[in-house]
This record gives C-alpha cells, sequence and structure tokens, in this order.
C-alpha cells in the first residue's frame, strides 16, 4: 500500500451534496435528516482536507481504532487530529506494526461495503 492508494473517505461522498436541498425545497425538508445529511458530508469534506495534508507531508491518517492506547499516548497530541468526535493519528506507513496495518486493511474493507 502506498501513501497515494490510501483514503478513508468514500468515493460518492461528493455525489450526496446536502446543501442545495434548503434551497430547492424550503418547505418539505424534513430538518433532522437534513442535519444528520450535513453533520456526514461536513465530516468527510474535513476529512478529505486532513488527508491531503497529511499525505503532503508524507503521512496517512489512522484512525484511533485501529491503534494500541499505549501507541496512541506515545505519539500524544503532536500527532493526533480530530474531527468531529473521531480521532486519528499522523502515521507513515513505515512506522505501523504488523497489526495496525491488518487493523487498518479491515477498516478499509468495512468502508467500502
Amino acid at each position: 500500500m502506498t501513501i497515494d492508494e490510501f483514503t478513508l473517505i468514500p468515493d460518492t461522498w461528493k455525489n450526496k451534496d446536502p446543501r442545495s436541498l434548503l434551497y430547492l425545497y424550503p418547505n418539505s425538508v424534513n430538518i433532522v435528516a437534513y442535519a444528520k445529511k450535513m453533520q456526514q458530508f461536513s465530516f468527510y469534506q474535513a476529512l478529505a482536507v486532513a488527508e491531503d495534508l497529511a499525505k503532503r507531508q508524507g503521512f496517512i491518517l489512522l484512525p484511533h481504532s485501529c491503534i494500541h492506547w499505549e501507541r496512541a499516548k506515545k505519539f500524544g497530541d503532536e500527532r493526533k487530529v480530530k474531527i468531529g468526535r473521531n480521532s486519528f493519528f499522523l502515521m507513515k506507513i513505515k512506522e505501523l506494526t504488523k497489526k495496525e496495518m491488518e487493523k487498518l486493511e479491515a477498516h478499509l474493507e468495512d468502508l467500502k461495503q
């Protein structure tokens, strides 16, 4: 796996842009459904920016669920990126342990489904 191939963002996130829904359907849009769609869209938008910046510096974004808590504590705040309620760590591919790589590949497979 190379840095260019790696992404945590689904391919279709831009196709479901909810920003125009309020303009097109001001009286019939369910506010709760709209808020959920906007929250998800904003999350992926922020994640895309963070991933782009990480790639420019030679890092990948590793989700917190893929890293052991002691290693996460070791890297601390200097490599931690928080987007919404989710935390990610800036890691180089060479720094990943075997178990972290397995968890990351499983996480990417879950995202594709």
